[in-house]
């Protein structure tokens, strides 16, 4: 569900004063995505990362008329997930679930391609996503966040509280950590 940013505040809206539950089910719809791949890269457990998400967007509900004041919604929930992921990370909450971590796989193969083809840009991709899982979390973070969601220093740094010349540096140090490793495969 792909939702521009004047429905997403006119359904935040009537969740917030009408309690409205379609318009909540479509909020839902739209971020659970984004929020749960996010979650994912920072704690590698689809069940914990799933269990965040239903977490937060229950808080979301719990809010009522509170909602009214998040000016970005997709920033604030984007926050609140990083918190509860680091937080459920933390508490050793999900201990027994995060010692089976599953790698995450982006790859998605080109139906053109030819097998040979596929399977060179497959492990390509599992070599890069290899590399990316031994930066340290917050450089990973801030990497994924940028290269795979797509978005701004700006919003990364709202995200992350931290200063944009900080994600700078990050990004730096990913994007170096990665060539060398390539190089040196």
């Amino acid at each position: 569900m792909n939702l521009l940013p004047h429905d997403i505040i006119f359904l935040q809206n009537k969740v917030a004063n009408e309690n409205d539950e379609q318009s909540y089910k479509k909020l839902f719809l739209h971020f659970h995505p984004l929020l749960y791949r996010f979650s994912y890269n920072i704690c590698r457990n689809k069940c914990v990362s799933e269990e965040v998400v239903s977490d937060v967007f229950m808080k979301v509900w719990l809010m009522d008329i509170k909602l009214v004041k998040v000016q970005d919604l997709r920033l604030f929930l984007m926050v609140a997930v990083k918190n509860a992921t680091l937080t459920a990370l933390s508490t050793n909450k999900h201990s027994s679930n995060l010692e089976m971590k599953e790698e995450g796989d982006y790859y998605i193969a080109d139906k053109s391609a030819n097998p040979e083809q596929s399977f060179i840009y497959s492990e390509a991709v599992k070599q890069v996503n290899s590399i990316i899982a031994t930066l340290p979390t917050k450089c990973q973070m801030v990497f994924r966040l940028i290269k795979e969601e797509h978005m701004t220093y700006k919003d990364v740094s709202k995200i992350m509280n931290i200063s944009q010349n900080t994600i700078e540096t990050h990004m730096r140090i990913a994007l170096k950590k990665i060539r060398n490793a390539l190089k040196s495969a």
